[in-house]
């Protein structure tokens, strides 16, 4: 998650953070929230959910190069899928947004896009037409996803959402491709296929995936690579790599639901690979009652990222049937408790 530009932090936090790449009140949510009642799983029986598609299978790994954690990988109901069942987004346009409704920023005179951000909100309304059934939700979670094709760039077959402003922190020069924002891509287009049923949306699914295929970093673009036989989704995929924890996961919350939807064997590697590294490493990112680290290399420290990094190894927990992420996730909780 990025640190450039102030955005608002969730009414259940009650301070500020800085964010380009995804509003804060989109991802921090309290213990309580985490635990949402059976009855936020009753979806309203007029949006059916598809389960499964047939699409071509992805490349798969003659030699896997990297590690795997052997675990069962779990359906989840929607209401379970992460950053479904949060707080439902307005309707109503923004200020500063464009003709579709998407809020831009003027960069030397000229409208530049959150990748992030559109995919993240279009899972957002998405999860509110399931909700309430009400089709504006759905029509806001379309124009998002026509955005994020429009303004993306195929590349060997997989589709990137490219960042068009340079991130000298991390010295990436426009344009620059995140996992991040490849994660949000491939849930909402995965999400919008089993909402919709449209062939459009699993088509893009599966060239999107594709991009975590494509192992850098010698391949470009690249969001995914090997290091020392483990997987790592980048969200800044620069010539040092940073290793942030929580871009880490929404790209493996996104190789999750591809992974459901499909059952590709190579997108089934990716995900179990992913969830090795994150056992492996989580520790390194833990302070021990304090605050986890955001990356491995800069090492700064956020409370807000931190419950951000608490959900989602429940999340994980979830997804993978292993409950040393959920031990894991309560060890982070009560390290800032």
């Amino acid at each position: 998650m990025d640190r450039r530009v102030r955005g608002s932090l969730s009414a259940l936090l009650g301070v500020a953070l800085v964010s380009l790449m995804m509003p804060m009140a989109a991802l921090a949510r309290t213990d309580a929230a985490l635990e949402r009642s059976s009855n936020a799983a009753t979806a309203f029986a007029a949006v059916p959910i598809r389960n499964r598609a047939t699409l071509a299978p992805l490349p798969k790994f003659t030699i896997r190069p990297f590690a795997i954690s052997l675990v069962t990988i779990q359906t989840l109901v929607w209401a379970d899928l992460p950053l479904n069942g949060q707080t439902l987004l307005s309707l109503k346009v923004a200020a500063g947004a464009d003709a579709d409704g998407i809020v831009y920023k003027l960069v030397d005179g000229r409208r530049v896009y959150s990748p992030g951000n559109l995919g993240n909100d279009g899972i957002r309304y998405l999860d509110g037409y399931v909700r309430t059934g009400d089709p504006a939700y759905l029509d806001r979670a379309v124009v998002r996803a026509k955005k994020l094709i429009s303004l993306s760039r195929l590349s060997g077959g997989a589709r990137y959402f490219p960042y068009m402003t340079d991130y000298p922190l991390e010295k990436l020069k426009a344009p620059w491709y995140s996992a991040y924002s490849q994660g949000f891509a491939l849930s909402l287009f995965v999400r919008l296929y089993r909402v919709t049923g449209v062939q459009t949306w699993a088509d893009r699914a599966r060239e999107t995936a594709l991009s975590f295929r494509r192992l850098g970093r010698v391949t470009q673009p690249w969001v995914a690579y090997v290091l020392n036989g483990r997987l790592w989704l980048e969200e800044y995929p620069s010539a040092t790599p940073t290793h942030v924890l929580n871009g880490f996961n929404f790209a493996l919350f996104g190789l999750y639901d591809y992974e459901r939807l499909t059952r590709d064997p190579a997108a089934k590697d990716l995900l179990r690979g992913g969830l090795r590294t994150i056992r492996s490493f989580v520790t390194t990112y833990r302070v021990p009652g304090g605050i986890s680290y955001y990356d491995l290399v800069h090492r700064t420290r956020f409370v807000h990222y931190h419950l951000i990094h608490t959900w989602q190894l429940r999340a994980l927990a979830k997804i993978s049937g292993d409950s040393w992420y959920g031990s894991m996730a309560a060890a982070y909780w009560r390290d800032y408790h």
